[in-house]
């Protein structure tokens, strides 16, 4: 048994060991819902079909890097699970022995051991790809624009509700108008959004 631990904490492996302690530490915690799936998600909105001819940054061509080994189009710790499960039992398999070797060995069997770890990522998460994603619903950009009924006696500049027919359930949204008082039942525009308040500005149809 100690012989094992030693090789778990030696190097090449201690990156490894460490990296599948803290996903090992985050499923116990979703298991107890301490944290949600999409707890320190990656969220990697970038068009992937870039032209070859346009002038696009290393940045850029990072990002699509990272697209294509699934990152962000899975959760990051249902990937990271994969990937360092595979570059540890690699290690351990193939690595045991070069505690006392050089520099040079030890950087090369890390990076052997990364890169089957991404082609393994990759492979077992590419059937997840899209679904295991949390799509937020009736995000504030989805709602600009639509049409609400007002819910309160009137609606004013300082205060109001009304509702907005969405997926799922109508939503029940605190309201600012930007063009006076209007009374129940008015249908409204929703035209803005302020975060710091949780509000959305409405203004009257007949007016948009």
């Amino acid at each position: 048994m100690p012989e094992t631990l030693d090789a778990y904490f030696q190097m090449p492996t201690l990156p490894f060991t460490l990296l599948v302690s803290v996903v090992t530490a985050y499923w116990l915690m979703m298991i107890l819902g301490a944290i949600d799936l999409d707890f320190l998600d990656l969220d990697l909105d970038l068009d992937t079909d870039i032209d070859v001819n346009a002038d696009a940054s290393f940045l850029d061509w990072g990002m699509v890097g990272l697209k294509w080994f699934n990152l962000g189009d899975v959760p990051l710790m249902v990937w990271m699970s994969v990937f360092s499960i595979a570059a540890w039992c690699l290690s351990l398999f193939f690595d045991q022995n070069l505690a006392e070797a050089g520099t040079q060995r030890i950087v090369t069997a890390m990076l052997r051991n990364i890169g089957v770890g991404l082609l393994a990522a990759k492979a077992v998460t590419q059937p997840l790809k899209g679904k295991l994603k949390l799509v937020e619903p009736n995000k504030v950009d989805q709602l600009l624009g639509r049409t609400c009924t007002v819910t309160t006696t009137d609606a004013t500049e300082q205060f109001g509700q009304a509702q907005c027919q969405a997926d799922g359930a109508p939503l029940l949204l605190n309201i600012k108008t930007i063009d006076g008082t209007h009374p129940q039942g008015a249908v409204v525009e929703i035209v803005d959004y302020e975060p710091g308040e949780k509000v959305f500005f409405v203004r009257s149809v007949d007016e948009a």
